[in-house]
């Protein structure tokens, strides 16, 4: 029978990987993600696991160590944040273009100079075009849903690609919430035994991985690669919703929709701020204003029709990214929401944001002034430079 505890985005994760129970696991940890490997390492110590945890010498080597018991025919995991996902940046690409369907957490978290061990998604939007599917959780119960699907979805025939789940650093990996902890035996039984793809081992049909090719076969990989991550837009919202129909919790879209029906102004947003944004929705509301928001569950591959059904017809369009445009029109969400917004007829006026870099505190006041500018259309702050995105919580 289910049980309910109460458990942080960590350690929510580690009870996932508990049930998953992983043939290989390979890590070097960093904050704010080292609870899971932590946690995780004790269950393997405790004999609650076979997982074969491998201690490695760096997140490069991780991710390499993954990317050979991949190979080999295992069923793998390994957990990163900022630097060390920066650091396994080389290894990402190979990952993805051998197809193997390896799972990745990642704890969103700052990237440096300066140091910051804080949140934002500098790092998981860094490496959003190494290959890997990309998914982000609001909250830790989220975190633990995530990790099941993500296997029957990496794993799939038509897509065989790695997948990255995200959550935000200590907004998530470090609160405590109530988490529905499914039966060992139901979550087995969901995810099925892993689905071997020419793995290595198999002495009988030897293959070969990784090797070099030349121009005349190069392009061709490349579009095979991306039908994988392609064929993800049919598998990743059936895959969540036999999630719902076995643990009653549905993932059958690629985001969620509040107050979006009859809203003339919305918000886009990825991740835990997605509650904040929830509460000012309720307090505009209540003054007459149609305002609502979609989060977005999954970022890549990115769900172009899904945002046009969402928000065709809207007067305008806030797009939050937590992240840097570091010269760019907008950061990433914003750039990705406006190309798919583009060619319909009754564009909404489209505005980017940047808040909450290194856990800048993104208050219910904060996101007030967002729809402030989004319903007025006008903001003094954008005098010097027309193109840049408006920041919010900016200090002078």
């Amino acid at each position: 029978m289910p049980i309910v505890k109460v458990l942080d985005g960590n350690h929510a994760a580690a009870e996932a990987m508990r049930q998953i129970n992983p043939d290989v696991v390979a890590a070097y940890p960093i904050t704010p993600t080292s609870y899971i490997m932590e946690a995780f390492s004790v269950m393997v110590n405790n004999g609650a696991v076979e997982t074969e945890f491998v201690t490695v010498e760096s997140e490069h080597a991780a991710m390499s160590a993954c990317i050979g018991a991949c190979a080999a025919g295992g069923r793998v995991m390994t957990a990163t944040a900022s630097q060390g996902l920066a650091f396994m940046h080389e290894a990402l690409f190979n990952a993805s273009g051998m197809r193997l369907p390896i799972v990745l957490i990642n704890g969103n978290r700052a990237l440096g100079a300066p140091l910051s061990i804080h949140c934002d998604h500098s790092d998981c939007m860094a490496e959003r075009d190494t290959g890997f599917l990309q998914l982000h959780a609001k909250d830790a119960q989220e975190m633990y849903d995530l990790l099941f699907q993500a296997f029957r979805i990496a794993e799939d025939e038509s897509v065989r690609t790695p997948i990255m789940i995200c959550m935000d650093a200590f907004q998530v990996t470090h609160t405590h919430q109530k988490v529905t902890i499914e039966d060992d035996e139901a979550v087995q039984k969901f995810i099925g035994k892993p689905i071997l793809k020419n793995p290595l081992l198999d002495i009988e049909n030897p293959v070969s991985y990784g090797g070099a090719t030349r121009p005349d076969f190069y392009h061709e990989a490349r579009r095979s690669q991306l039908e994988g991550i392609l064929n993800a837009f049919a598998v990743i919202p059936a895959v969540g919703e036999e999630f719902g129909k076995a643990f009653g919790r549905d993932y059958s879209s690629f985001g969620e929709m509040y107050e979006l029906e009859d809203a003339e102004y919305a918000v886009v947003v990825l991740g835990s701020t997605f509650g904040a944004v929830k509460k000012v929705i309720d307090e505009r509301r209540e003054k007459g204003e149609k305002v609502g928001a979609l989060r977005l569950r999954t970022f890549r591959p990115f769900p172009g029709a899904f945002v046009r059904e969402c928000l065709d017809g809207k007067k305008g369009v806030a797009v939050m990214d937590r992240t840097s445009p570091v010269g760019a029109e907008g950061g990433p969400l914003f750039m990705e929401v406006r190309s798919a917004l583009y060619d319909l007829e009754s564009r909404p006026r489209i505005f980017p944001f940047v808040y909450g870099l290194g856990s800048r505190e993104t208050s219910p006041a904060n996101i007030h002034d967002i729809f402030e500018v989004l319903i007025s259309g006008v903001s003094e702050k954008r005098e010097i430079f027309p193109e840049e995105s408006f920041w919010v919580n900016l200090r002078g």
